[in-house]
Order: C-alpha cells, then structure tokens, then sequence
C-alpha cells in the first residue's frame, strides 16, 4: 500500500506542484552589450511577477530593447540606470565585475561573461566581492559559500528589493505544511 513518492507526486502534475507560468511576466536578463558602449535604460514600471520572489522593474534601453530586471533596494518608476565599463556606482548599474571595488553588494551575477545572470536573484539578497586576482574575481554568496568568475562577467549594483518577504507569518498550519511539502 503505502504513499507516493514526491517524485511520483510532482510528476503526475497536481495542481499543487504545477508551476503558473503563463502569469510569469517574462525572462529577466540583462540587454545584449557591444564592448565599449554604455547604454542607458529608463524604469518605466515595477511589477510583480508570481515566478520571482523579488519586484520586477521594466526598463527600455536607449538602443530600442525593452527587458525586465530584479529592482534593487531604493529604485523608483521614472529613475534611469545604465550598462557599460566606466559608469558611476549606483544602485541598479550594471558593470563587469572587473570594475566593482571590493566589498560593494552585488547580485545576478553571471556564471559566464553574456548569460544575463544566474547567481544571487531572491529577493533581499546580495554577493560581495571579496578578492580580485589576475585571471578570476572572488565572490561571496549569500550562502557564505565562495565562488571564482571571469573578470569580464557583469553583475547588477545593490541589493534584490523585496527583503521583508520572510517576516510574514504563515498564520496557519496548514499553509506551512503545504509550503514546506511542495519543497520536500
């Protein structure tokens, strides 16, 4: 007799383990980048995305592109923010990591130089750079953990907006049972 197996539970696809994603807003990755240039973006919004635990800010580039981008800590519609070598360190820049002074908080790191970025997304956290050596930078995640990256990778300035997310209660047993069964 017994019970399924998570696996088995997730793999039938219960409304309780199928993912909304015909709400999700869209991908969130930074503009392609020409080598030299600096291009700006306005904020034109802030959404909510059910796919993304931190606010989404819509920017549209000075090159004609439109994007979606985890808003850091203390941005606002109408602000304007851009991507290049040699820009001024604000919140919400985005510069090869190369170009970061040590011990400035980071997030959505790339894992190599173009991906649009993987590490440090959630919302309320942020990377620091803790050593910059010829060939490779040195990051500290949010883990404690450290990893190496090209230098050429780009990584946004700030910190992931969205940081009070955990203080709310669950307020019942059941939400957390179902929460925590949905993440084995």
């Amino acid at each position: 007799m017994g019970k399924n197996l998570i696996q088995q539970k997730r793999g039938k696809g219960s409304p309780r383990y199928r993912a909304p994603s015909f709400r999700y807003k869209g991908k969130t990755n930074f503009a392609r980048y020409e080598e030299g240039k600096v291009i700006a973006a306005n904020i034109t919004d802030i959404v909510h995305s059910s796919g993304h635990s931190a606010p989404l800010m819509e920017l549209k580039y000075s090159n004609g592109e439109t994007g979606l981008l985890q808003a850091p800590e203390g941005i606002m519609v109408g602000d304007k923010i851009e991507m290049g070598k040699d820009i001024e360190l604000k919140p919400g820049n985005i510069l090869p990591l190369k170009n970061i002074p040590e011990g400035m908080s980071i997030y959505n790191i790339e894992a190599q130089p173009g991906d649009g970025g993987k590490f440090v997304r959630s919302s309320g956290t942020f990377a620091k750079i803790i050593t910059k050596m010829e060939g490779s930078i040195v990051v500290e995640l949010p883990s404690s953990k450290r990893k190496t990256f090209s230098p050429e990778c780009r990584a946004v300035i700030g910190i992931v907006a969205g940081s009070g997310r955990t203080e709310k209660p669950f307020l019942k047993a059941g939400n957390k049972f179902y929460a925590m069964k949905a993440k084995n």
